[in-house]
């Protein structure tokens, strides 16, 4: 295998196809030896798992953080908000902090802030310093999750990014799986705040192996201005974004066509307007920036720009059904919780094997046909889930979902890596943090909104003499999931054949 710069030496097929991750050294831009790639792998592993566990432990337990605290759903709903919110400014900063500072230093304050919010949520006295506590975190895991991916393409060899990021979903994805039962664990063998507790010993190993493993490893941009206009600007739009969704209602029961309902979709339809045309002078402005907080210029590049939408949609997909699935199996049908976590962790764990072996694939046939026949059966998938509802059963919903799990497991990751690969290593960074604040701006908006359409359509169903409002609201969300689904797969067919 050459030992030449991968942005400049050809791709050797016939080595590609034999070479594995622990070859990465061989190639590695960076000099650095096979043990120290080994080493900073496992250590960016080890911290994308702590990110992960701790988001899908906890955010199930948000109904015992309002039992425990006397709050309303409401100041429940903010421990998810302020999260996502407080990831998304996480995301905004990663780029420029990590032009402007060496990596090490950034990924140790990020897990540095992660085990302080840690900390503070082991032993909050109210609700407020829950959010607060997970507000920091949420602000570190914005820093870690482009770190890590941004570090990893850059010590890996082009045609190993498949591979190097295959294991990288798999084991987030296990640590998605395995999060709900241990947190639902935890909270009811000992007390909530054990979900807080639990990631401290993880985050100090962590600390210790970036402060031992990690090399220090600089940009070559360290005269970056921050673009605080930016910043600040998106910022505002977000709060004021989800607040406004945190409190808009929709009620189907009282009539659209009444004066009163009119009135409502007038203002709603202004606000979204209002919210839709600041978004785009923010755009506009980004876009002439020399040195913008995020690099919106990147969707320039079309196959990028292709493998964002894919992965937005099937990012959407993806949590309306990890949302839906517990209100189909404890609500509709009356199972209890533990039925949700195996459904979950077994649809997931087919999701994690499927990525692998598709990592694998796209290294040597590229994201284009894996991606096309993956948001194929993602999409057939949804619009089967929405079926089954007439006559739902356990086994027939473990079967669907795990169907849909290959297909997210083709269509996602694939796409996700090609996209980041057309990029240049010192853009990948950038480009995950624009891919991640994408997938999570959006997909908020359409839970939030689904959320609310659910509970509305359900309520008019239910009043109009329906004894299944729920199930029949949730079915016509499913089917509109499946639609935008198949609607990109024209992005697929823009990817490039191979890497």
């Amino acid at each position: 295998m050459s030992n030449a710069p991968i942005n400049k030496a050809p791709i050797n097929k016939a080595s590609t196809n034999e070479s594995s991750i622990s070859e990465a050294s061989q190639s590695s831009s960076n000099g650095l030896s096979d043990k120290q790639v080994q080493q900073v792998l496992l250590t960016l592993l080890l911290g994308g798992t702590v990110v992960s566990f701790s988001n899908s432990a906890l955010n199930p337990a948000i109904p015992v953080f309002m039992s425990v605290f006397d709050v309303d759903i409401v100041m429940g709903g903010w421990v998810l908000n302020a999260y996502v919110l407080a990831m998304s400014v996480g995301l905004m900063l990663s780029g420029y902090l990590n032009k402007k500072f060496p990596f090490k230093h950034v990924y140790l304050a990020a897990i540095f802030g992660f085990m302080l919010g840690s900390v503070i949520g082991m032993l909050a006295s109210s609700m407020s310093f829950v959010i607060i506590a997970r507000a920091i975190q949420g602000l570190s895991g914005g820093l870690i999750i482009p770190l890590s991916i941004g570090m990893l393409y850059q010590i890996y060899p082009q045609q190993q990014h498949g591979r190097v990021m295959a294991l990288w979903g798999i084991v987030i994805m296990m640590s998605l799986a395995f999060g709900p039962l241990v947190g639902a664990y935890l909270v009811e063998q000992f007390a909530w705040w054990t979900l807080f507790a639990i990631t401290l010993p993880l985050s100090a190993a962590v600390m210790a192996m970036v402060w031992w493993l990690i090399p220090d490893m600089r940009s070559h941009d360290k005269k970056s201005p921050f673009d605080t206009i930016g910043f600040v600007s998106l910022l505002v739009w977000l709060l004021a974004m989800m607040v406004w969704l945190s409190t808009l209602k929709i009620d189907f029961t009282g009539g659209l066509l009444s004066s009163d309902g009119l009135f409502k979709i007038v203002i709603l339809g202004l606000l979204s307007v209002g919210f839709l045309l600041s978004a785009m002078v923010w755009w506009a402005y980004e876009r002439r920036q020399k040195y913008p907080l995020l690099n919106v210029r990147l969707f320039r590049n079309k196959t990028y720009l292709h493998s964002n939408i894919i992965s937005i949609s099937q990012t959407v997909g993806l949590m309306l059904c990890l949302l839906l699935l517990p209100v189909l199996i404890q609500d509709v049908m009356g199972e209890s919780a533990l039925w949700t976590g195996v459904v979950l962790m077994v649809a997931t764990l087919v999701a994690s094997i499927t990525t692998h072996y598709a990592g694998k694939m796209v290294d040597k046939q590229g994201a284009r046909g894996i991606g096309i026949v993956g948001i194929a059966i993602s999409a057939l998938s949804t619009l089967m889930l929405a079926w089954c509802l007439y006559q739902p059963t356990l086994w027939l919903l473990m079967l669907i979902m795990s169907v849909r799990g290959v297909g997210v497991g083709l269509a996602y990751l694939p796409t996700t890596t090609v996209g980041f690969s057309s990029l240049p290593k010192d853009s990948v960074t950038e480009g995950a943090a624009l891919n991640n604040i994408s997938r999570r701006i959006i997909s908020t908006i359409f839970i939030t909104l689904s959320t609310i359409y659910i509970d509305s359509r359900g309520a008019q169903l239910l009043a109009a003499g329906s004894s299944d409002g729920m199930a029949s609201a949730i079915q016509e969300i499913l089917v509109v999931i499946a639609v935008i689904l198949l609607f990109t797969i024209p992005s697929a067919c823009k990817l490039p054949r191979s890497l």
